[in-house]
């Protein structure tokens, strides 16, 4: 599979997970199946690089959170768990859920969740968004999927074949940031109009009752 990878300064020596482990899917080394997001990643750097990497994922142990409600609630508390422990550290049930995530899976795939869709997230678990907003929200974002690499196994040299490395230039760069302007202006519109639209609905749920529902 054809996958894409953003550094602020480039890979040093072998791949390796160096994320830090409040990351989405906890610490692992992160690519993507679109450009654009791994590219706004690292516009902002001047010794940025830009990979595109052939990647074998033949004989991995992957977990891959699907586009329907329960994957997408199930993605939603495994980031919490890996980006606000706080949030589940009395769900015991929910923290071995996600724990065995971390360590059992050689590959996590789920939707990319980028600074504006992380305060969509933010809004849900603090009670301020219900469930059927949250998702209708990330819907609407098409950053693609982000692959995260957990384990030595899926590290190994042979899976990855590099095509292409090279620096953005300041065009490039130019024009990423303003396309990430336009697109939180464009979702700033988008989280308020959903946000209406389920202000009295009903049948919806919140963070504090799915956890409860969810820790069974």
């Amino acid at each position: 599979m054809l996958l894409y990878h953003g550094s602020k300064s480039g890979i040093q020596g072998d791949i390796k997970p160096e994320s830090r482990m409040s990351c989405d899917f906890g610490c692992g080394f992160y690519m993507g199946d679109k450009p654009d997001q791994p590219k706004g990643l690292i516009a902002s750097y001047e010794n940025n690089k830009f990979y595109e990497i052939e990647y074998n994922s033949d004989g991995l142990k992957i977990k891959t959170f699907e586009d329907n409600y329960v994957d997408q609630i199930d993605w939603a508390l495994f980031i919490a768990y890996n980006r606000q422990p706080e949030k589940l550290a009395e769900y015991d049930q929910l923290c071995k859920r996600y724990k065995a995530y971390n360590e059992l899976y050689d590959m996590i795939v789920g939707v990319i969740a980028d600074d504006k869709m992380t305060q969509v997230m933010q809004l849900f678990f603090n009670g301020q968004m219900c469930d059927k907003a949250f998702i209708e929200a990330m819907r609407y974002v098409k950053l693609g999927r982000q692959y995260v690499l957990k384990t030595y196994e899926a590290y190994s040299k042979w899976r990855f074949n590099v095509i292409k490395e090279y620096k953005l230039t300041d065009a490039d760069k130019k024009l990423i940031i303003s396309q990430n302007i336009n697109r939180t202006n464009q979702l700033s519109t988008m989280i308020n109009q959903i946000q209406t639209k389920y202000r009295r609905a009903q049948d919806v749920k919140f963070f504090d009752e799915i956890i409860e529902e969810w820790n069974k």
